[in-house]
């Protein structure tokens, strides 16, 4: 609850600023007592509505704190359902280049082959073509 004001506190600073001393059977204290208990009065009333408010504002934020999990919960279910699709995306690309690139190499390897092949047919061909002259020039 609300505290009292002290009157030896209320003299010692009354003497104090203006100069004017004054006791506690002084009718100026009389004044400070009835001021004290109009304020206590008036206060009383609120600093309970203020208490009894304190659960429903403790009950408010507990509901805003839950409902911000959830929209923050929601928004990074989006957002990493955003992401493993872009990941899944980038791994499709990812795999038909690769496809790609194994076909381009197995192409160029095929030229290379056939090269060899067509290399070593023209080499057997003039061999072949030379024995025939060699055995034409001795019959």
């Amino acid at each position: 609850m609300v505290g009292t004001i002290d009157p030896k506190y209320v003299i010692g600073e009354v003497a104090a600023r203006h100069g004017i001393k004054i006791d506690a059977k002084d009718p100026m204290m009389a004044v400070v007592t009835m001021n004290e208990l109009a304020m206590m009065q008036m206060i009383t009333p609120v600093i309970d509505r203020i208490e009894a408010a304190g659960p429903e504002f403790e009950e408010s934020y507990l509901k805003t704190q839950r409902r911000a999990g959830l929209m923050l919960s929601q928004e990074v279910r989006q957002a990493a359902a955003i992401l493993r699709a872009e990941i899944q995306t980038d791994i499709e690309k990812a795999r038909l280049n690769a496809s790609q690139l194994i076909l381009d190499v197995q192409q160029a390897n095929r030229r290379t082959i056939r090269l060899i092949w067509r290399a070593v047919f023209l080499i057997f061909s003039m061999v072949f073509f030379l024995f025939g002259c060699w055995i034409a020039r001795w019959l």
